[in-house]
C-alpha cells in the first residue's frame, strides 16, 4: 500500500475530526471508506449509461430484434 499525501481545506478537517470521534476510526479509515465509496459510484454511473446506450441501439436497430418474436414461441 502506497502513502498519498492529501489536502483538505479547514472545514472538512475540523468535519473529519469531528467524524473520526463520533464513530471511533482513523481519519485514514474514514477517508479510504469514502474514496472506495465515490468510486464505486462512478463504477455504477458508468454502468448506467452503457446501458442505456445499448438499450437505444437494441430499439433502434431492426437487426438486434429480429428474432425478439421467436422468444414467446413454443420449440417443443
Amino acid at each position: 500500500m502506497r502513502n498519498i499525501k492529501i489536502t483538505l481545506s479547514n472545514f472538512s478537517t475540523i468535519e473529519l475530526d469531528k467524524l473520526k470521534n463520533e464513530i471511533k476510526r482513523s481519519k485514514s479509515e474514514i477517508i479510504k471508506l469514502a474514496i472506495e465509496s465515490y468510486l464505486a459510484q462512478q463504477k455504477k454511473i458508468k454502468l448506467q449509461k452503457a446501458v442505456e446506450m445499448m438499450a437505444s441501439e437494441y430499439e433502434n436497430d431492426s437487426k438486434l430484434t429480429e428474432f425478439t418474436v421467436l422468444d414467446s414461441e413454443d420449440f417443443l
